[in-house]
């Protein structure tokens, strides 16, 4: 344990508690064995995501919106959804994401209801940073190494995906950073693939 915490995998917060993983612990976690796994979801979570695609039908703000609630559903996750080049943004999660203990404490409580209600401007400042350079695969971004002021404390998920007219859209999901990277990889990367099969470029 002490070599662990030398190393820099894990950290004492509080004297009188134990010893919790740092951001590079999981850093580690995801690049080693995460991406390492098929990253496959339950039948029953690819059937629910095809559904939600379908219910779109041929309109990207409706599929944005559909896919996100079911992606939420399915994580206990903050999801936001954006179309590129539009003011499009929508948003779904913050009362589950309120269940888990880290946001019990008022400082997180605050900081994640006050990312929640300014995304869409901090997404317009950000989303250079975020996706310009990324491909179609999901990207993982990790307590400090998150660019978006004030959730430093916790993970995001990004992706971006096409959308029906040649449009772009992306998928943002924030979390705590002892999410289940595993599952919540699985799911976004499994709705970007089937949209991109049903609607490529």
């Amino acid at each position: 344990m002490n070599g662990l915490e030398e190393l820099g995998y894990l950290v004492q917060l509080h004297t009188s508690g134990g010893r919790v993983p740092t951001d590079k612990a999981y850093r580690f976690y995801v690049d080693n064995i995460v991406v390492q796994s098929d990253l496959d979801i339950a039948d029953g979570a690819k059937k629910r995501i095809r559904s939600a695609i379908a219910n779109g039908g041929n309109n990207p703000r409706e599929i944005n919106k559909t896919v996100a609630k079911t992606i939420s559903d399915l994580s206990d996750q903050l999801i936001f959804t954006n179309i590129f080049e539009s003011d499009d943004c929508f948003k779904i999660g913050l009362s589950g994401l309120m269940e888990f203990p880290e946001f019990r404490e008022f400082d997180r409580m605050f900081q994640l209801t006050s990312f929640f209600d300014h995304f869409e401007t901090l997404f317009d400042r950000i989303k250079k940073d975020f996706f310009e350079e990324q491909d179609l695969a999901p990207n993982v971004f990790i307590g400090r190494e998150n660019p978006m002021g004030g959730i430093k404390n916790e993970a995001v998920i990004t992706v971006k995906y096409n959308l029906p007219h040649r449009r772009l859209g992306s998928m943002t999901l924030v979390g705590p950073m002892r999410m289940d990277y595993e599952k919540n990889i699985g799911l976004i990367k499994y709705a970007a693939d089937e949209l991109n099969k049903i609607f490529s470029i």
